[in-house]
């Protein structure tokens, strides 16, 4: 090998060590703590429950009615307890029929009391949650219920211009419940 090769290896070999130097050689060693408050963590019991008696497995009689036709309907108010002891979010979740053809529409509004539902007429001072089909209904929002407190939902079950004559179906309800 001549020195002027020689040289240049070994000015290139200084090169790449100058290059790899600063950040081989710069390493920074640093710690911080910092004392927080801890959180808290609760826990607590969700459990809705429905009807007079205040259960979560309830058969809605009131709503049922003989000798419906195209157009009639049946409405009964149904209350929702929050027996839980934690703030509760609630909504219908889903209704179901044993006989699809008998066609029913539901509409379901919240009421102060369960007077203001009464079998006949517009529930007075409701606030509709759900108006449309029977099978698959399902309220949009969420409702919220106190610890120990209720509410009363007014149930209108309207049968379908095409329902089946002489036919008769149950319906079944399904709710949903979520802590806040």
């Amino acid at each position: 090998m001549s020195n002027k090769t020689r040289w240049l290896a070994i000015g290139g070999a200084a090169i790449v060590g100058v290059a790899f130097w600063p950040t081989l050689g710069t390493g920074a060693l640093w710690g911080q703590t910092q004392t927080l408050n801890p959180g808290t963590i609760s826990s607590g019991t969700l459990d809705l429950a429905v009807g007079s008696a205040g259960v979560s497995d309830y058969a809605f009689e009131a709503l049922g009615k003989d000798g419906l036709g195209a157009g009639d309907y049946a409405q009964a108010p149904l209350s929702i307890y929050n027996s839980g002891d934690v703030v509760m979010k609630y909504r219908l979740q889903d209704a179901n029929q044993s006989n699809p053809g008998v066609s029913l529409d539901l509409k379901v509004s919240v009421v102060a009391s369960e007077d203001a539902c009464s079998e006949e007429g517009d529930p007075a001072g409701a606030s509709v949650v759900y108006d449309g089909p029977m099978i698959g209904a399902q309220a949009p929002e969420w409702r919220t219920v106190e610890p120990g407190a209720s509410e009363v939902l007014c149930m209108r079950g309207t049968v379908g211009e095409d329902a089946e004559q002489n036919a008769s179906t149950t319906a079944t309800f399904t709710f949903a419940a979520e802590s806040r």
